[in-house]
């Protein structure tokens, strides 16, 4: 999601993906680096099951997320592997 018209057409397409029971997941790697008023944009369609919403983020969320946007996800966080755990 680059550009605010292909942010739209995902929409109106999850949209009608709703309608038909279908789901839409949308991925936001460095969710982080979009504005509030961007988070905020989403919400609605996150809030009413029209996306599930997948965001990657290398920084803390607590400080770089959307208390109301983090507040309806789930936050799931990786650690490195170590070698022990490989062998």
């Amino acid at each position: 999601m680059s550009k605010k018209d292909d942010f739209k057409e995902i929409i109106e397409q999850a949209k009608i993906n709703h309608q038909y029971n279908k789901k839409t997941i949308v991925f936001l790697d460095e969710i982080h680096r979009r504005n509030k008023a961007q988070q905020d944009s989403l919400l609605p369609y996150v809030e009413k099951g029209v996306i599930t919403l997948i965001g990657a983020t290398t920084e803390n969320p607590s400080f770089t997320i959307n208390n109301a946007l983090l507040s309806r996800c789930r936050l799931f966080v990786f650690e490195k592997i170590s070698e022990e755990d490989i062998s």
